[in-house]
């Protein structure tokens, strides 16, 4: 595994354990791109609009990431891809297929775009 491939899983998990740990919002505050944005199923949400959802949003309890693998696209920006498995307390397992842009900005990585198909049942 290539250092950038390292460095990119090691950022997608130190965002997932935020979100785990209820500080989703303050390491996003550090780690979003000013031009970033999330897809999801019910809608494209800007920077601001991601950090606010994710300070109304209950800690994630467990999450796996399951095969992550990186599409390199330059030295300072490449897509994490793989499936994840999640669950917040209290309710039903989440199960979706992520990608997420990350490019290199003020000395570390900044997340440009990520991406959320939840796998239906």
């Amino acid at each position: 595994m290539s250092d950038l491939e390292q460095e990119l899983i090691r950022a997608e998990h130190d965002g997932w354990r935020a979100l785990a740990s209820g500080r989703g919002a303050e390491h996003y505050r550090r780690h979003l791109a000013e031009n970033a944005v999330m897809a999801f199923s019910f809608g494209v949400l800007s920077r601001q609009e991601a950090i606010g959802a994710m300070e109304a949003a209950p800690p994630w309890s467990n999450f796996e990431l399951i095969k992550p693998r990186v599409v390199e696209l330059s030295p300072d920006s490449g897509i994490v891809v793989y499936r994840v498995n999640a669950q917040r307390a209290g309710e039903e397992p989440y199960e979706a297929i992520i990608s997420s842009t990350f490019v290199q900005g003020d000395g570390r990585w900044l997340l440009a775009f990520h991406q959320q198909s939840p796998i239906a049942d």
